[in-house]
């Protein structure tokens, strides 16, 4: 990829979130104070999610297709990337309507005629009956609105006196279900996307399933989050 290459998401990039509601969104992702988190966090959207995008565009084919889980901000310059770089189908999942709802219009405002829109869906569920060479889940397993305890367990905020079994393990058990779930809509070889905190879920269902896993060195910083990212490929 030349750098006009990359100027051109950076510029696509730029353009969305020059059109998204700032408030709206800040209030998606920080409840308080919002738009001026939005403002402070833009600039390492941009560049983080360049440097992300440049790392997976290296990994995976052009043509190919993705399921992003939990897809939202921070994810939005590599989805750019490679519907725009590399020709791949995106399918970016995301539960919250509200997010998909504002992050859709901005794109539309932006960039109509870029074939790439937020599903407010179970990635479990979207595009029916399709496959892909590329899962992206970052922060999916660690989020604490839906795995409250898991959360908690895998950033190190609870003590193990404090630990409430019963419900570690129903949250377990539902994260094992659908680490499962998203790992049989992944080609062989394929590509995995995820954070150092949830790798685990992979390797067990790799495992499980009888599939090798080879991890890579390379960890990258998430702009919202933080959490280091990685590869894991699958053959």
């Amino acid at each position: 990829m030349t750098r006009a290459d990359w100027s051109r998401v950076t510029a696509a990039t730029q353009a969305v979130l020059d059109r998204l509601d700032a408030t709206a969104i800040g209030d998606v992702y920080w409840h308080e104070d919002g738009a001026r988190h939005f403002r402070d966090r833009r600039g390492a959207v941009v560049t983080a999610g360049r440097v992300l995008g440049k790392a997976l565009l290296e990994r995976v084919p052009t043509g190919g297709a993705s399921l992003w889980v939990g897809a939202g901000l921070a994810e939005l310059p590599v989805l750019l990337a490679e519907v725009l770089l590399h020709d791949r189908a995106v399918t970016a999942a995301n539960l919250r309507q509200a997010e998909c709802d504002l992050l859709n219009a901005a794109l539309q405002a932006a960039l109509p005629d870029v074939p790439l829109r937020y599903v407010a869906a179970d990635a479990r569920d979207a595009a029916p009956g399709a496959t892909f060479d590329h899962l992206g889940c970052i922060s999916v397993f660690t989020d604490p609105e839906t795995f409250a305890v898991l959360s908690d367990v895998a950033y190190g905020r609870i003590a193990p006196v404090q630990l409430d079994v019963d419900r570690f393990v129903a949250e377990r058990e539902r994260a094992r279900t659908l680490a499962v779930a998203l790992f049989a809509r992944l080609q062989r070889p394929g590509l995995v996307t995820t954070t150092a905190e949830e790798v685990a879920w992979f390797l067990e269902t790799a495992a499980a399933a009888g599939a090798g896993v080879d991890a890579g060195d390379e960890l990258l910083p998430t702009a919202v989050v933080g959490d280091p990212v990685g590869f894991l490929a699958v053959r």
